[in-house]
This record gives C-alpha cells, sequence and structure tokens, in this order.
C-alpha cells in the first residue's frame, strides 16, 4: 500500500511534521478548529444564497474522519456514544442546513461544538505543536519515496 510505504519512508528518515508530534488531544482541537473555519465559510455562503458545497463537504469529513472515527466506544463509554450522537446530528444538520439554506441551523451546529471544542482545549497540552523539521541539505523530497516494487 502507498500511504503505508510512504508513512513508512517518513518514519525511518526521522521526518517530524506537527501533526505526527503532536498529542491526541492538540489533533482533536485542530480538528475542531478546521471544523469551525469550514461552517463559518459555509454559512457566509449560505446568507449569500450559495450553497456551500466546498466548506460543508470538508466540515462532513472532518467530522467524521476527525472526530467520529477516533472514538474509542470500548474504553470511552457512555461518553465515546454520547459524542457520536452528536456528531451524528450535527451531520443531519449540516446537509439539513444546505437543503433548506439555513445558516441559523450551522450556527447552532456551532453553539452546540464549541463548548465541546472548549473542554478539548482545555485538555490538551499548552506547548505549541512543533512544525515540520528541514530535511537535511543532502536529502531531498524524493529521497524519502519508497523504491520501486
Amino acid at each position: 500500500m502507498m500511504a503505508s510505504r510512504s508513512a513508512q519512508a517518513y518514519a525511518a528518515n526521522s521526518v517530524e511534521t506537527g501533526v505526527g508530534a503532536a498529542d491526541s488531544s492538540q489533533l482533536i482541537v485542530l480538528v475542531y478548529e478546521r471544523l469551525f473555519d469550514h461552517l463559518k465559510i459555509g454559512k457566509k455562503e449560505l446568507e449569500g444564497g450559495r450553497y456551500g458545497i466546498e466548506s460543508f463537504t470538508k466540515a462532513h469529513d472532518l467530522i467524521q474522519q476527525g472526530l467520529i472515527a477516533c472514538l474509542d466506544y470500548k474504553d470511552g463509554g457512555d461518553i465515546a456514544h454520547s459524542l457520536s450522537a452528536i456528531y451524528d446530528w450535527s451531520l443531519r444538520e449540516i446537509l439539513s442546513a444546505r437543503i433548506n439554506r439555513s445558516p441559523e441551523r450551522i450556527q447552532e451546529v456551532m453553539d452546540v461544538l464549541t463548548p465541546l471544542y472548549e473542554a478539548w482545549l482545555a485538555l490538551a497540552p499548552k506547548e505549541p505543536i512543533q512544525t515540520l523539521k528541514p530535511l537535511p541539505a543532502d536529502q531531498s523530497f524524493m529521497a524519502l519515496r519508497p523504491a520501486a516494487a
């Protein structure tokens, strides 16, 4: 699998991105921040009479792949199930807001998700996420690619 080999190449060369170095709670905070960015843009699109398809698609993906996908139902118990219900509701509301061109519904989603974001923000370590470390001068990005099979 190409993605797996790429990840191994990065690990083998000790290339570390901010995401790789981040604590899981910091990653959740980043997902929420990008989610709010896209919801705000989509809301403005709706207010302007447009559908905000790109922004809402990105928001949907962030909820689905960034929040729901990382829920641990075994260890998280009732909390994980409650978060799942909130995220599922958010997805339905975003879809409904698009269909009905209702920026108010998008605001409701943001209002419901804001306390969750604030809780994750309080839990996340306060040190900033590290940025991408530069490659040594004798290495190029292409050198990190795995050899063709």
